[in-house]
Order: C-alpha cells, then sequence, then structure tokens
C-alpha cells in the first residue's frame, strides 16, 4: 500500500507540463545560457597555462622588458612562471629560443635578438635538442571532441529517459483535482517580495599609483623603474625614466635627454618618449637618433607627458627642471617628474 501510494503521489506531482518545462528549463540553463551566452570563462591561471601563441607574447614582452631595464632578477622571476612542474632551464631556454625563430621567420629580425639576448644574458643553458610539442593541439583538439560526445551521450540517456517516463504516464487515468480557491493570507504570500532598487557601484576616477622620479647630474646610472599594481595586488606592468642621450662622450653623469617609458603586461607594445633639453631639441642629427621609436618632447616645468598602451594610461609631469650654468640650457642639472598610472576602464 505505502509503495503505491508514492506512486499515485508522483503522478499527481509529475505531471506533464512539468516535464516540458523540465526540459526546456534545461535547455536553456545548459545549452543557452551556459555554452553560449554565459559560458565558463578562466581567470588568474598562471603564465605556464598560456597556449603556444600567447606564451610566445609573453616571452618577447620580458625580453623587451628586459631590454629596457636590464633588470635580470626581475626578468628571470617572470620565466620561473612559464616552467611547468617538472621542467628546467633548459626547457626554458629552448622555449624562448623557439620564439625566437618565430619571430624570424615573420621577418622580426629585431624582437628575435631580443630573445636571444634573453637567454644568454641570463646564463640559461641551451639544450641541445630543444623538446618541441606539435603534437599538443591535436590532443587539446581531441579532449574537446570527447568532451563534447560525451555530453551529447548524457543528453541522449536524459531524451530517452524522459521519453519512457512520458509514455508511463500517458498510460495512466486523468486524475481530476477540484480547484480550490486560495485563501487571503496564502494570496499575500505567494506575492513576489519587492526587490530594492539596485545601488550604482561607487565611482573611482584618478590615478591608482603614484611615483616620484628626481635625477641629479652626476648620477651616470640614472634609470628608476616602478612595478605598477592594481588595489587587489595584480601585477598590470611597469614605469619608469631613464637618461639615454649624454652630453659629451666621455663625460659621465651629463645627459640632454631622457626617456619616460610604460610598459604594460596585456599589451605587446611598450610606450616611450623622450625629453629633450632645448638645446638637444634643436639638434637635427640627435632627433634623428632618437626618433627610431619614441615620440620627442621638449623638456618645460610644469608640462605633462601621456602615455597610452592598451590598458593603461601614464600622465608624466615634469615638476622640477634645472640646467647647468654655462650648458645654454642643453646639460640637464636637475629632472624632477611625476608619474601616475590610471586604468582605462576609469576614463572611459
Amino acid at each position: 500500500m505505502a509503495v503505491k501510494d508514492v506512486g499515485t503521489s508522483i503522478r499527481k506531482i509529475v505531471t506533464r507540463e512539468v516535464l516540458i518545462a523540465f526540459v526546456l528549463g534545461l535547455i536553456i540553463g545548459l545549452v543557452v545560457l551556459g555554452w553560449w551566452l554565459w559560458p565558463v570563462q578562466w581567470t588568474n591561471a598562471d603564465p605556464m597555462d598560456l597556449r603556444e601563441s600567447h606564451r610566445n607574447t609573453y616571452l618577447q614582452m620580458i625580453a623587451d622588458s628586459f631590454a629596457l631595464n636590464g633588470n635580470g632578477e626581475l626578468a628571470r622571476v617572470r620565466l620561473e612562471g612559464l616552467k611547468k612542474p617538472g621542467q628546467k632551464d633548459t626547457d626554458l631556454s629552448a622555449m624562448i629560443m623557439a620564439a625566437a625563430q618565430s619571430r624570424l621567420a615573420e621577418g622580426k629580425t629585431e624582437d628575435s635578438l631580443r630573445l636571444q639576448r634573453l637567454v644568454t644574458s641570463l646564463a640559461l643553458p641551451v639544450s641541445p635538442t630543444p623538446q618541441e610539442t606539435p603534437a599538443q593541439p591535436a590532443v587539446r583538439g581531441t579532449s574537446k571532441w570527447l568532451r563534447t560526445l560525451g555530453i551529447l551521450f548524457f543528453l541522449a540517456l536524459l531524451g530517452v529517459g524522459l521519453l519512457l517516463l512520458l509514455t508511463q504516464l500517458q498510460k495512466r487515468e486523468p486524475v481530476r483535482r477540484r480547484r480550490t480557491t486560495p485563501t487571503a493570507s496564502e494570496s499575500l504570500a505567494r506575492l513576489p517580495e519587492e526587490q530594492p532598487e539596485p545601488v550604482a557601484p561607487p565611482v573611482t576616477a584618478g590615478a591608482f599609483a603614484h611615483f616620484e622620479t628626481v635625477y641629479q647630474m652626476g648620477d651616470e646610472l640614472y634609470d628608476v623603474s616602478y612595478s605598477v599594481e592594481s588595489t587587489t595586488g595584480e601585477f598590470l606592468g611597469e614605469c619608469g625614466v631613464s637618461a639615454v642621450e649624454r652630453a659629451e662622450v666621455g663625460v659621465p653623469g651629463k645627459f640632454t635627454a631622457f626617456d619616460v617609458w610604460l610598459f604594460d603586461k596585456l599589451d605587446s607594445r611598450t610606450e616611450t618618449k623622450a625629453l629633450l633639453s632645448e638645446r638637444a631639441a634643436g639638434d637635427e642629427a640627435l632627433r634623428a637618433k632618437l626618433a627610431d621609436r619614441r615620440e620627442l618632447v621638449v623638456a618645460e616645468k610644469g608640462k605633462t607627458v601621456i602615455l597610452e598602451t592598451g590598458n593603461l594610461y601614464l600622465y608624466a609631469t615634469i615638476t622640477d627642471l634645472e640646467y647647468e650654468p654655462g650648458s645654454e640650457s642643453g646639460i640637464f642639472s636637475k629632472l624632477a617628474t611625476k608619474l601616475e598610472i590610471v586604468p582605462k576602464e576609469q576614463t572611459s
């Protein structure tokens, strides 16, 4: 009797309309929303999880950054993130050399040389027979097809089960249920709860990273750089100021031009602008030499220089500027800047 009563209760609850609603909800929730509109997106992955093309781009950014600041320790820390468990430095050098060969095949000779210099400068051991993994894309493709076939097989089984259940339900006698009018308390209980009005998120504008730089004449190795991190501690890139043009050959610590640069980890380019002294700005040979990969700007106290990458803005303001007496505004004796980083989403 108990089993019969349970079966009768199930038949009363599981009607054809309920099954149709269940199937439609499954299709909309799994296929439409889960696979099409809002598929799963991976975040906070490690560099070792990057596919080959993205890994080569990341290696190129490390090489470009090292070419600018020469910070071998920072470059080695970044490269360590690409090593999978069990891999050695020889595997790392093989990856870099493979990326260099790929850049060379694309005609990007300078990028290839930067990657090769990264291996030699960090003294990474070079494997005589670097391991290549051309079969990786095929394995990934195979696993993707197997996952798709597994999902289709599961949906087919589910459809067959629902069809059998509908067939069994059609054989039973229809159960007539008496309509009842809900009471006032029940009607109030069924009213949807009032949703609170959405509150707009607080507006966060302006720079989230501030740096101050000061150059004094005589600093032969002036090259300052800062790590740019978000408010949550995520590494976003680097910025800095570097002395690039000496006043005279053999005269240490005297410069006529400085580079202001911005490196964005999500952008393949490193933006650079040169701050020239007044006399250097009138030197055509010097301008031609420096204008290769940078925009030239005449340094003036209070002037703000803006650098832009794919995700960041750098506002570099010259807060103080002095020239060496007798140099006719040609040699900097002091150059102070204020660097401010602003994410692009806050300016859009």
